[in-house]
Formats: C-alpha cells, structure tokens, sequence
C-alpha cells in the first residue's frame, strides 16, 4: 500500500514538475510574444509616421508640380505673346524703315532737281553773259536770269516795232534759248511792244512760240525784263511722276 502510494505521488511530483515547466515556458513565450508585438507596434507606427511624411511630402510635390506646370504654361503663353508682338513690331518697323527709306528718295529727287535747276540757271547766267557783255545788266532773282534792257534800245520811236539794236538784242537772247531748251522765257513790260517782240522772236529767231510768256506790268519804268527760267509746269509734273513712281 505504502509502494502504490509512494509511486502515486513520486508521479504527481514529476507531472506537476512537467507542468510548472511548461508554465514557464509558456509564460516566456507570451513575454516574448508581447515583446515581438509591441516591437511590430512600434515599427508600425514608424512605418505609418514614415508613410504619413510621404504622403504630405507626395502631396507637397505634386502641388509644387502643379504650381510649376502652371508656371510653365504661362511662360510659354508669355513668350507667345512676347514673340507675336515682337514679330508685328518687327513688322512694322520694318513698313516704317521703309516708309523713311521712300521718303530719304523724294527727297534726294527734290534735292537733286532744285540742284539741277539751280545749276541750269548758273549755265543761263554765264551763256547770258557770253551773249551779252559783261556790261549787260542780268542778274539772277528766285532762280530765274532776269536781262533788264532799256526800252529804248530795243524799240523804235513808235514804241511798236524793234530797232536796228533792238534786233540785235533779241538774237542774243534767241541764242541764250536756243542753247537751253528747257527753258522759258517770260517778256515782261507796261509798253504796247509785247506783241512785237512775241512775234519778233517766233517769226525771225525761230524761238518756239509756247516758251515765250508775255507778261503785262503796270509799273512806271522804260525797261524791258526778259526772265528765262526753268519749265515750271514741266519740272514740276517731272518731279510728280518721280514721286508718283515711288508709292
């Protein structure tokens, strides 16, 4: 009886032995278990902290992103603009450049024909004076040669027809017209005698009955003008064309 429970006991000691064991281990395992946890809890709220700071720096860089695409897009509508404007200004500077240039001809073609008219009448002066004498009385008034003469000296007593010097006179100044075709010649006097003198020069002299202009005067003077000058109406239609040409 004392064996049966000598050994019963002998294995309640072992068993609870076994159990305290495993209780142990059990208990060591939960701890361990408890740490793993809260080890992954912490590495979880890291890992969510660390998410959380991506997610707003994401976020920041796609504002940022949109920000510069807006950027970018107004800079290129900027640099559009900046461009079409520059072009049309380009344009017009360019029609400008132009319109200064065209009007740099004009009046290069206006300087050159005063130049030549006032040329002209430097020739006229000194054929004039070729023709005349140096003691003839010729001068030079807004571009025309004016030949002042007497009256006397060129018209006879009646004061109608031309005298022996007279005609002589008047082939000089034929001579002056024949050497410059594109002048004219305007007779200036308050006597009858302009017809005479008119008709002097066409019939005897061969002067072109369109370049001679009669001109009436009611001054009180006994002298005659004669002012050869420049083709007005033809020098300035010439100068018109040239204009004309350049538009």
């Amino acid at each position: 009886m004392k064996k049966i429970t000598l050994s019963v006991l002998l294995i309640l000691c072992v068993t609870t032995a076994a159990f305290a064991q495993k209780k142990s281990d059990l208990i060591l395992q939960i701890d361990n278990l408890k740490d793993s946890i809260a080890k992954t809890n912490i590495a979880l709220a890291e890992a969510k902290k660390i998410a959380k700071v991506s997610v707003a720096e994401s976020d920041l860089y796609k504002s940022q992103a949109t920000e510069l695409q807006e950027a970018n897009k107004s800079l290129l509508n900027n640099l559009k603009n900046f461009t079409q404007v520059s072009s049309q200004n380009s344009k017009n500077m360019e029609k400008t450049l132009e319109a200064l240039k065209s009007k740099e001809t004009q009046l290069s073609i206006l300087e050159t024909s005063f130049s030549k008219n006032d040329s002209t009448a430097i020739v006229v002066l000194t054929n004039a004076k070729q023709s005349l004498g140096e003691n003839a009385k010729i001068g030079v008034v807004n571009g025309e040669v004016v030949i002042t003469e007497s009256a006397q000296n060129v018209l006879d007593a009646s004061k109608t027809k031309i005298s022996a010097t007279g005609e002589a006179f008047l082939e000089n100044i034929s001579k002056i017209m024949l050497l410059n075709t594109d002048s004219k010649l305007t007779i200036s006097s308050n006597s009858g005698s302009l017809s005479a003198l008119h008709n002097a020069l066409v019939t005897k002299y061969d002067i072109v009955a369109e370049r001679i202009t009669l001109e009436s005067t009611t001054q009180e003077t006994s002298n005659l003008l004669f002012k050869i000058h420049t083709d007005y109406p033809n020098f300035y239609l010439r100068v018109r064309e040239h204009m004309k040409n350049l538009k």
